[in-house]
């Protein structure tokens, strides 16, 4: 099985506005100076060392957008932490805001979704890493990296790309140590016969399970753990 699946990670820009107070606004349209924007993304294959890095101080908006959609556009998956509700919506935003046809509709593993199903206290990917013994993620400094960067600061702006690419190094083994507990993987094998987490071979029968009117079943991959449906009986 060969899949390409795409680590992807972005740091967005803070949005501008007027206010006349610190608590409680409510920003209507009319008081955003900036709505923000994508500041840069890192990204690379799963299992292969390049790191891709576009950013908006170093190729300009244009270049970055056109970046990054070529490699979506070659994805066979996409693996993020919150990306469904995050990384994703906010690029094809800027896809349509440059005028830009959107990738091919990517195929999702967001992480965050299997962490938040293993009971853990916090689910922050800075409290995950360290907890899984994966690494930490870099300490940037708090709000005011994100002001020297738009300042045009060149050591917050090595910073960022540092504190970026880190990220997509924490999610790909994170990815690697919690694959056989990603419920609905998707099955990126060519047939049943192969794991659809990881395309190993070695997929053993594990019994059935049961619903109300099926009788499924189980099957266990014995190279990454992970577990699939196979043939499925109605119940007479």
């Amino acid at each position: 099985m060969v899949n390409k699946i795409l680590v992807l990670d972005i740091e967005w820009k803070p949005t501008k506005a007027y206010v006349w107070q610190a608590w409680k606004q409510n920003i209507t349209p009319d008081k955003i100076i900036e709505h923000g924007g994508l500041l840069c993304v890192a990204a690379k294959w799963l299992g292969q060392r390049d790191i891709f890095f576009y950013s908006e101080w170093g190729d300009g908006r244009e270049d970055m957008l056109k970046g990054i959609h070529k490699l979506l556009e070659e994805a066979d998956a996409v693996l993020t932490y919150n990306g469904d509700r995050y990384d994703i919506p906010k690029l094809w935003g800027e896809f349509a805001l440059a005028k830009m046809r959107p990738p091919a509709p990517p195929t999702s593993i967001d992480l965050i979704k299997t962490v938040k199903k293993l009971g853990f206290f916090m689910n922050r990917l800075g409290f995950i890493g360290p907890l899984f013994d994966l690494g930490a993620k870099v300490d940037n400094g708090g709000f005011k990296l994100w002001i020297d960067v738009e300042k045009g600061s060149v050591t917050a702006q090595s910073k960022m790309r540092r504190y970026n690419i880190q990220d997509i190094r924490l999610l790909e083994r994170l990815y690697k140590r919690v694959l056989p507990f990603i419920k609905n993987h998707p099955h990126l094998g060519n047939d049943k016969r192969e794991c659809g987490a990881c395309g190993s071979n070695h997929v053993q029968k594990r019994g059935p399970r049961r619903t109300k009117y099926f009788r499924i079943q189980r099957l266990q991959c014995q190279n990454c753990g992970s577990w699939q449906d196979g043939k499925r009986e109605k119940i007479a």
